[in-house]
């Protein structure tokens, strides 16, 4: 379970991530502790998850509810899993092993921060706004939060920019591969 100490200290971490500042990594706790308490924000941040599927089971007519949901919740505990399993491998093969709970600490933490992100976008579908608005709602918080999650690479990592870049990719197009997979699925 996590303490207010450590909820208080990572929100300090994130607001400063916020402002594009490297001390932001030193307010979380970069240990293996650390690093697996930061997956409590998978279930912080599971309302929001529930809307967005429940959602979806509404606007697309689902042949059985029931194997959807599971189908999209075994779809989100293996999108937490994922990216920091093939992060063990990439941090190792990249000799940024010395850094991996500093990025990764700070990289779950960052997640509060999108799913705060997501707000105005469900709140314009919910409220029936032009697909046109909603795409362009879209893609600008997808920029930014792209934009932050390659600085916390960068800054994290202490890599290059084009290494930040391909960890970004890799990132999204493991999302994006398990989004689909749990979509032929359900």
């Amino acid at each position: 379970m996590l303490s207010l100490g450590q909820v208080i200290a990572a929100l300090i971490g994130v607001g400063r991530l916020l402002r594009w500042r490297d001390d932001g990594f030193d307010a979380f706790d970069k240990t293996a502790r650390g690093f697996w308490a930061s997956f409590w924000v998978a279930l912080i941040i599971l309302p929001v998850w529930c809307y967005v599927v429940t959602d979806q089971m509404v606007r697309v007519e689902q042949p059985s509810p029931e194997s959807f949901f599971a189908t999209q919740a075994i779809a989100y505990a293996i999108g937490w899993l994922a990216y920091p399993l093939a992060m063990v491998r990439i941090c190792d093969f990249l000799g940024r092993w010395p850094r991996y709970y500093t990025y990764m600490v700070a990289y779950n933490w960052f997640q509060l921060v999108q799913a705060v992100a997501w707000a105005p976008m469900l709140l314009l579908m919910a409220f029936g706004a032009p697909r046109g608005l909603v795409a362009i709602v879209w893609l600008l918080t997808h920029g930014v939060l792209i934009a932050y999650a390659w600085f916390i690479a960068r800054r994290g990592l202490q890599v290059d920019a084009g290494t930040a870049s391909a960890l970004v990719i890799i990132d999204l197009l493991l999302g994006v591969l398990i989004d689909r997979l749990a979509a032929s699925l359900a």
